[in-house]
């Protein structure tokens, strides 16, 4: 347990915790203005983006796998896949495996949206990297390196438990 209070290995510095944290704030501030400032004129919820990303990455789920992919209750997730629906996003279609079931993909409007979406961060993210010296540069990509490996290896090691909250595996 670190000085904070929150819980964490003994080699994991807290200010190197406290540090990142302080990083994604600010970063969470300038992407979200860069989302602001979308031509489009549309903005969605983050609950309603990991929604958007899973279909991307995963097409044709149906509302319980889906509901797996970004650990949401089935109930919460009808009624954003519903606002996506009227948004134009997702379509809902019949299983091609079960008539009783229903597909959901995103249509070319979602795609579009993603794919302006991923521009104005990126370019929000590269005006701030412009005053990062090469060496920092070089850090910062191997620093992000060891995260994206920490990351697949956290959201692996995790499944959604009955009551929606994403808890450890069990061996």
């Amino acid at each position: 347990m670190g000085d904070d209070g929150v819980p964490r290995p003994s080699h994991l510095p807290g200010a190197l915790v406290r540090d990142l944290r302080l990083v994604m704030e600010e970063l969470e501030s300038v992407l979200g203005r860069a989302d602001e400032s979308g031509a489009s004129g549309i903005a969605v919820s983050a609950s309603q983006l990991r929604v958007l990303l899973a279909l991307e990455r995963t097409s044709g789920l149906n509302l319980r796998e889906l509901g797996e992919a970004v650990g949401s209750a089935p109930s919460a997730l009808s009624r954003l896949c519903a606002r996506l629906e009227a948004m134009g996003f997702v379509q809902r279609l019949p299983s091609a495996q079960s008539g009783r079931e229903i597909e959901l993909q995103l249509t070319p409007h979602a795609s579009a949206y993603l794919r302006e979406f991923r521009a104005r961060r990126e370019k929000a993210l590269a005006l701030v990297l412009e005053s990062v010296s090469p060496a920092g540069i070089k850090a910062l990509g191997a620093g992000l390196s060891a995260l994206h490996v920490a990351l697949a290896a956290h959201a692996e090691a995790r499944v959604p438990g009955a009551d929606g909250n994403w808890a450890p595996r069990s061996a």
